[in-house]
Order: C-alpha cells, then sequence, then structure tokens
C-alpha cells in the first residue's frame, strides 16, 4: 500500500471534518500531512493522525489511554509492515461515540508540554 492508501477522503472525510472542527481554534496546531493523511501538530509535535484507520491519537497519556480502552475498542496504528503500538487509534465507529474532544485535547495537551 502506498502511503496515500492509508486516507481516502470518501471513507475517513466526515471524520477529518470533525476533527478539524474540534481543533480550529486551538493555539498552535499546525495541519500537515504524514503517511498521506490529514495530520495535526501542537506546536511542531505530532498529536493527531485521520486516516481510514481512523483518529490516531500520537501522545494520548497513559490514564487517557487506559479509561478509553475500558469503554471502546483502541488499535494499533498500522502503516505497511509498521505498526505504531502507542498510537490509539479510534476507528471511525468508536470516534463518533466517544467523546473525541477531551481525546483530542488531551494529547495536544500533552504535544504542547514535550
Amino acid at each position: 500500500m502506498t502511503p496515500s492508501g492509508y486516507y481516502d477522503e470518501e471513507v475517513a472525510g466526515d471524520l477529518r471534518a470533525q476533527c478539524d472542527r474540534v481543533i480550529e481554534n486551538w493555539p498552535g496546531v499546525a495541519h500537515t500531512t504524514m503517511f498521506g493523511c490529514p495530520s495535526y501538530t501542537a506546536d511542531g509535535t505530532l498529536f493527531a493522525v485521520v486516516s481510514t484507520q481512523g483518529v490516531a491519537l500520537t501522545r494520548l497519556p497513559d490514564d487517557d489511554r487506559e479509561h478509553l480502552a475500558a469503554e471502546f475498542p483502541v488499535e494499533p496504528f498500522a502503516a505497511g509492515a509498521r505498526t505504531v503500538d502507542r498510537w490509539a487509534v479510534l476507528p471511525p465507529a468508536t470516534a463518533t461515540d466517544c467523546d473525541l474532544d477531551r481525546y483530542l485535547r488531551a494529547s495536544y495537551e500533552a504535544a504542547r508540554s514535550v
């Protein structure tokens, strides 16, 4: 799979738009592309990636990850043969059912403190 194959606007566009709305006024946020996917940095540190897999929260603190995983399925980020276990991926259905704002904010705040 080529990097651009990790994101399809038809599949994940609504999720990307939801993330855009949530973070649009947060200070220090920049939109970028990683693995061909819409991604977000806080003061230069990656905190979220939207892919066809869902929303990958790259800096989610352990307590928040445990809380989230207790209620919803959380998967690692897969990029071809590489898996990033530390990143908590919320599949699209989970991202719409959980308090996505809370978890995006937690990953964002952790990225800002790096």
